[in-house]
């Protein structure tokens, strides 16, 4: 994963580096509210057959 972009910085390409790795460590778990209305949405846009 080291895409060395030679138009960044060396500093640019340090951020770019430390995002990657956060954004990688990032856990995505979303409340049960969400997921009802992700549901409830989806019910309602299923075409009828």
């Amino acid at each position: 994963m080291d895409n060395q972009d030679p138009e960044l910085s060396r500093e640019e390409q340090i951020c770019l580096n430390q995002t990657r790795k956060a954004l990688d460590n990032i856990i995505y778990s979303p409340r049960p509210e969400t997921i009802r209305a992700i549901a409830e949405y989806a019910k309602k846009t299923q075409p009828t057959k």
